[in-house]
């Protein structure tokens, strides 16, 4: 059965009909350089097997998608993408089990193409501000809608295309509180019994050792 998922944690329970936003270009930059150095800690991590994770990180919203056989690697997977302070929310949608075949990825990359396309052909959708990710049909949408109205054509887009079995909105709505608990408090909980390492620019060197679990958190 196809569904469309809004979740509520981050802030699609309001609308906001005359907010004007757009992704600032400091923001894309440091979205980009998080899903970068998440990535890289991934496949530094020993005793884990990370390599079929892919990371996009959007808006600060850290979407992990892909498949891992072990949920000890699912959970080590969701701690190192809090050890960068660009994140402020993690969306973990990894899959313990084999990965993907090439004709499942091959469908999925179709997938997006289609969503993108029908949001570019919207004039009411800024379609830039939209970042769309698809696994095994599922279409997960991030970014930023200036209203609700927005939101919802996107969605609708995604939900028309050929294939699509689910969608799922990680979008913020401007204007609009996430009211998400502290940031400190939700790392400490991925990362309970881990060794946490940093990723943040200007900390000491990954090769230096890990940070122990229990240490101060200044990032909130």
């Amino acid at each position: 059965m196809f569904r469309i998922l809004a979740l509520p944690a981050l802030a699609l329970l309001t609308a906001c009909s005359t907010v004007q936003e757009e992704r600032s270009i400091g923001r894309q930059l440091d979205d980009t350089n998080a899903s970068v150095s998440i990535k890289a800690a991934m496949l530094r991590t020993e005793g884990y097997a990370l390599d079929g994770v892919d990371v996009e990180v959007t808006e600060g919203i850290a979407l992990l998608t892909g498949a891992v056989p072990r949920e000890a690697d699912r959970r080590m997977a969701e701690c190192l993408a809090w050890s960068s302070v660009a994140v402020r929310n993690v969306a973990n949608e990894l899959e313990i089990g084999p990965g993907d075949g090439f004709r499942n990825r091959v469908r999925d990359g179709q997938i997006t193409a289609r969503v993108n396309a029908r949001l570019a052909a919207d004039r009411n959708v800024r379609s830039i501000n939209f970042n769309v990710e698809t696994r095994n049909g599922t279409v997960y949408l991030l970014g930023v809608a200036r209203n609700r109205g927005e939101l919802d054509r996107a969605t609708t887009h995604a939900s028309l295309i050929e294939g699509v079995v689910e969608v799922i909105s990680y979008v913020r709505v401007a204007g609009t509180d996430p009211n998400l608990p502290a940031r400190g408090e939700r790392r400490a909980a991925a990362c309970a019994g881990e060794a946490l390492p940093s990723l943040d620019p200007g900390a000491a060197d990954l090769n230096s050792g890990p940070q122990l679990l229990g240490g101060p958190e200044t990032n909130q």
